[in-house]
């Protein structure tokens, strides 16, 4: 066997491998911190924890129920929310739900 991976096999790797990968999904916010100016959100998606402590970027104010877009940093984000301009990681996280961000304000289509 020269080693290679069949087509199935192939598919279903890549299957695992996006599984774990998280780039953006919208959200609902489920509370909101002024004063961090980070929220609790609430992913569209079932059976997904709420993430907490979402840094949120928003041009009005933050309100539980409003709408969002959740991305994820395609690194360990602490230290930079911490306030260091330019760190190191201080973890191995790539795409993880620990690192979220929260654009606030979209607008859903209501319900007909």
């Amino acid at each position: 066997m020269d080693g290679s991976l069949s087509p199935a096999a192939v598919r279903a790797l890549k299957k695992e491998i996006f599984s774990a990968l998280h780039c953006a999904l919208p959200g609902t916010v489920e509370s909101y911190d002024a004063e961090t100016g980070t929220a609790g959100i609430r992913p569209a998606l079932r059976g997904m924890p709420i993430l907490q402590d979402v840094p949120v970027f928003a041009c009005n104010e933050v309100s539980a129920g409003d709408a969002c877009l959740v991305v994820f940093a395609d690194c360990d984000v602490d230290a930079w929310f911490d306030g260091n301009d330019s760190a190191d990681p201080v973890s191995g996280r790539i795409h993880s739900l620990s690192d979220a961000f929260a654009f606030v304000g979209w607008r859903r289509r209501p319900n007909l």
